[in-house]
């Protein structure tokens, strides 16, 4: 398993995927510090049945 964390975000009120952020997250004055790290899209499986979700980050 490597380090990593969840980042969402979005510009002018637009929807976006999740992603995950390989590192510690690492805080700056404007946000958090993304650039040069492995980004990958966040995939979440639901359970139709008993509602279980699992998220992946495939890549």
């Amino acid at each position: 398993m490597e380090v990593g964390f969840s980042l969402t975000t979005d510009t002018n009120g637009g929807h976006c995927a999740g992603q995950w952020i390989e590192g510690k997250p690492e805080k700056r004055w404007w946000g958090l510090n993304v650039k040069g790290r492995k980004k990958l899209t966040v995939i979440t499986y639901r359970c139709g049945r008993c509602g279980l979700l699992e998220s992946y980050a495939e890549g």
